[in-house]
């Protein structure tokens, strides 16, 4: 029994694997203990955005209607959760960002989606010495017209280049989907930008070997004896909003 089929672990995802790189308690909180933390105000208003926007390029709806739904869905998830003024600046991003997005996807005409209208799943088996494990995510946007793959990012600021962990995000795609052309469209309240940045080989090289680091530390023990012994950073931004789960986990 390999590392993953200890503990039960199915599949991986770009954001498990993200977090395991970026903050191996966190990883463990959250998918030893199942301590999933909760969503933010900016988390919401990136959801009920790319709804707008799908919603909008499909003809489900004009695009007024659906910014307007968008700001309903935020306000019932975020309205009794949020008191600290995050949230009312949230919902004002909600309609430039989905104006621009929409402006700046149009010219690709309809995206394709699953005869379900959820977004469509694409996976990779990813294998070592003794393990092998689905590796799996979902795109926001396919133009097969254009041979193109888009995923919506809103963001407060325009990055200068991709962060490393939507690079490696960008590249499963690209790999997952027969090299298919990946960009990713940043959204701010004032403007967006297409990119794309990294090499697909030597990321998905890179997301291989973290796998096998991660399976191997599977193998040690049980999650009791993995909580003592993985290193814990409270300042990862990871713990951030979640600072209570660590402090009862990890003591610290």
């Amino acid at each position: 029994m390999n590392g993953f089929e200890m503990h039960g672990i199915k599949h991986s995802s770009i954001s498990q694997i993200n977090k395991w790189i970026g903050c191996p308690s966190a990883w463990v909180s959250h998918y030893l203990f199942n301590n999933k933390g909760g969503a933010s105000p900016a988390m919401w208003r990136g959801i009920f955005t790319e709804q707008a926007v799908a919603d909008t390029i499909t003809g489900k709806m004009p695009i007024d209607n659906a910014i307007a739904k968008a700001v309903n869905d935020f306000d019932n998830k975020t309205m009794m959760e949020f008191d600290d003024g995050s949230s009312i600046k949230e919902r004002s991003n909600i309609q430039p960002m989905t104006e621009l997005a929409v402006e700046a996807l149009e010219p690709y005409g309809v995206p394709n989606f699953p005869e379900n209208g959820d977004q469509h799943r694409v996976s990779m088996q990813a294998k070592g010495e003794g393990w092998a494990i689905e590796f799996m995510g979902f795109i926001d946007f396919k133009f097969p017209e254009h041979g193109l793959i888009v995923d919506l990012k809103t963001t407060m600021r325009m990055p200068s280049t991709m962060s490393i962990e939507h690079q490696r995000q960008r590249a499963f795609y690209q790999k997952s989907s027969g090299n298919t052309a990946v960009k990713f469209l940043y959204v701010t309240p004032k403007k967006c930008e297409m990119k794309e940045d990294g090499d697909a080989d030597e990321l998905m090289t890179e997301i291989k070997s973290h796998l096998t680091r991660q399976e191997a530390f599977l193998r040690l023990g049980n999650k009791d004896l993995l909580r003592s012994i993985v290193p814990v950073d409270p300042s990862s931004f990871y713990w951030r909003g979640d600072e209570n789960t660590r402090l009862e986990l990890f003591g610290v």
